[in-house]
């Protein structure tokens, strides 16, 4: 396909922003060198985008003598982007500018929404009131949650935290009227990690999310792994007993979620409270899993068993993702993986004894933010998709289907 004159320079004026957008500071002679542009053509195409906003232009007197440069930079309020993670208990939800930086936050949780997709809703229509007040506008959403998005129907699957098993998500967040995409929160936490947290510089990694549920994600020679039906990771189906062979989880908590997740743990834990004093006695009728985890490193008998069972589990999880995927690197996330971290050296060597080389452990450092984190640069990169000129999805997807 040949690309007319109108459709080159609307090409060659969104290479241009896209220049500074990389390089986040930069002069005209410099993109005119590295794009091999006319310094003309560059001039006339900054003007354009200084006029409509994208761009602004400040003097630089840090170089050594002579006259101050003038430095373009990106105007990084000019639009905003919103990320949201829907957990199985709360949504919470950040508005950025164009330079990732949090500018509002909203928290809600579900049970006072009265619903999952509730929450969702109330944590928007705060961000835009947030959006609204700096006379700013979304240009794109990106939401995570504890659900899979179907490949085929687009439908919200196998997301029993949140009551999903063929929710029409997608086609609600779709009525918000912005460029969006949902995708799996543990997917998105993984592209924060790899851009900023604990896999930063890692192009093999994984990602094991231990919360409400259990969830997680693989980064496979720098790519995020989704398989046929975007289900890859999900490795919470996987069986800790053959003998589990015999149940139907397919569309409902898994074998390995039913005992490595913060519900599973606070359900055994009951249990045990229910039929022993002695339990009772040390965390109470209802404990939750942080109680439980906190009687168990205290060294009390019951909480140590049900935490020994925990410890066995998630070795189990990433021996698993070891033997499969061979990462460098895997990052435990989720308010009970963390709460975990006095334990990774026991989980290490329980790893070790069955892979040859086995994987560095590590506890996510960006606190229960990952996700929004993940949803940000997801949103602001399909900002960015949905910037280009048509003219580039026709000579990438040409002949075929767009990806």
């Amino acid at each position: 396909m040949a690309l007319q004159h109108g459709s080159m320079g609307e090409v060659n004026e969104y290479l241009v922003l896209e220049y500074v957008r990389d390089n986040r500071r930069t002069t005209r002679p410099e993109i005119a060198r590295d794009l091999q542009l006319s310094q003309a053509s560059v001039s006339r195409m900054v003007a354009r985008l200084i006029a409509r906003g994208v761009l602004v232009e400040t003097g630089d007197t840090s170089g050594s003598g002579g006259r101050p440069r003038v430095v373009l930079t990106l105007n990084v309020e000019s639009a905003c982007v919103v990320g949201i993670d829907l957990g199985g208990t709360k949504c919470h939800g950040a508005l950025s500018g164009l330079d990732g930086e949090i500018l509002a936050e909203e928290y809600v949780t579900v049970a006072d929404a009265g619903g999952a997709f509730e929450a969702l809703e109330r944590v928007w229509a705060a961000m835009q009131t947030a959006a609204a007040a700096r006379g700013v506008e979304i240009g794109a959403l990106a939401v995570g949650v504890p659900a899979v998005i179907d490949a085929d129907t687009e439908l919200a699957v196998r997301g029993p935290n949140v009551g999903w098993a063929g929710f029409d998500l997608v086609d609600r967040v779709r009525a918000f009227g912005v460029p969006f995409l949902v995708d799996n929160d543990v997917n998105l936490a993984a592209i924060a990690e790899g851009e900023v947290g604990q896999a930063l510089g890692s192009r093999d990694y994984a990602v094991l999310s231990i919360g409400t549920g259990l969830g997680g994600a693989v980064v496979s020679n720098g790519r995020l792994v989704r398989g046929r039906h975007n289900a890859a990771g999900e490795i919470g189906a996987l069986l800790p007993d053959v003998r589990m062979l015999g149940e139907n989880r397919a569309s409902d908590i898994g074998g390995l979620e039913s005992v490595l997740s913060g519900a599973a743990i606070a359900h055994h834990a009951r249990e045990l409270a229910a039929s022993s004093p002695d339990a009772r006695a040390e965390f109470g009728e209802a404990p939750t899993a942080r109680e439980v985890i906190a009687a168990g490193l205290d060294g009390l008998p019951h909480g140590k068993a049900l935490l020994d069972d925990v410890v066995r589990a998630l070795a189990q999880a990433v021996i698993t993702f070891a033997a499969v995927t061979d990462p460098e690197t895997v990052v435990i996330d989720g308010s009970v993986g963390r709460a975990l971290a006095p334990l990774l050296d026991d989980v290490t060597r329980l790893v070790a004894r069955h892979i040859a080389t086995p994987p560095r452990l590590a506890v996510s450092d960006l606190g229960p933010n990952s996700t929004v984190r993940g949803a940000l640069s997801g949103a602001l990169h399909h900002l960015r998709l949905t910037e280009a000129p048509q003219v580039l999805g026709e000579l990438t997807h040409e002949g075929g289907t767009p990806s």
